[in-house]
């Protein structure tokens, strides 16, 4: 490679770190909506350096970041708001949401960086068939493997939002289901591991395929497959972006498959 072509490559890389380090986090609270750049962060709120049992890296990590609750505080949020749920957005469109109650302890911390290197500079991760960057903004639980199946470990973050998440996604919800019933077991399923990458009637996640509209994902998948799939979509796919879920029981799966085909009489129409 001359020596003109490693120019123009150094100056593409100085480009591309200049426009990510000059990424905003958009945060959307109930009453306002803002957008801050990881210096405009670090001015709120102080930077912490923690360590532990990091479940995607399957190892012992050490990263600089700061504390999402205080982030939220920082940015207005206040204890009473008509809030019930976190969504957390990726640059890809994954979105898990989590119940607000789950930072109030303060475990949750946002990163920006592994200790000692440069703001956004991270070992990359596997995702399905490539390696990525999780920067610009990765969330990660003081708790470590401890969490590591209850709470959401998102990556590529550019957005949080504090919602209320019947208002949120109110086409979601399983109409006429008790609460008793395995579709509304399956609706608390879904809303807890699915809806990251999954959408109901175009709401929820991105990432992975809309699973009621315009067909509903039992009219056209066995309920034999669909109950082997859900577990363990490997199986059935190599390199599959979707993770195994071995803590879900058998009761578990026949309540999700409940849901869906419960959902299928609450299809949205788009013109």
């Amino acid at each position: 490679m001359n020596r003109a072509w490693v120019s123009v490559l150094l100056l593409l890389c100085g480009v591309l770190s200049s426009a990510l380090y000059a990424q905003s986090l958009d945060i959307q609270l109930p009453d306002q909506k803002l957008s801050w750049t990881l210096a405009e962060i670090k001015q709120q709120v102080p930077v912490q350096r923690i360590k532990l049992f990091d479940p995607v890296y399957n190892s012992e990590k050490s990263f600089e970041g700061v504390s999402l609750l205080q982030l939220l505080k920082a940015a207005g949020y206040k204890p009473g708001q008509a809030a019930n749920e976190v969504v957390l957005t990726a640059s890809d469109g994954y979105a898990p949401s989590m119940p607000l109650e789950y930072l109030l302890d303060d475990q949750a911390v946002l990163v920006f960086a592994e200790s000692g290197k440069k703001d956004f500079d991270f070992e990359s991760v596997e995702q399905g068939k490539t390696m990525l960057s999780p920067a610009p903004f990765y969330l990660v639980w003081k708790q470590g493997k401890a969490v590591e199946k209850t709470r959401p470990w998102p990556y590529q973050l550019v957005k949080l939002e504090l919602v209320s998440f019947q208002q949120r996604y109110p086409k979601l919800y399983p109409t006429n289901a008790e609460q008793n019933s395995a579709a509304y077991q399956g609706f608390l399923l879904f809303k807890q591991s699915c809806i990251s990458c999954h959408s109901i009637n175009l709401q929820g996640g991105e990432l992975g395929p809309e699973l009621n509209a315009p067909k509903n994902v039992t009219e056209y998948w066995t309920e034999a497959h669909l109950k082997a799939f859900i577990p363990n979509a490997s199986g059935y796919r190599y390199k599959s972006k979707m993770p195994t879920f071995p803590q879900f029981s058998a009761e578990d799966i026949d309540h999700l498959v409940a849901y869906l085909n419960h959902m299928k009489g609450y299809k949205i129409q788009v013109p």
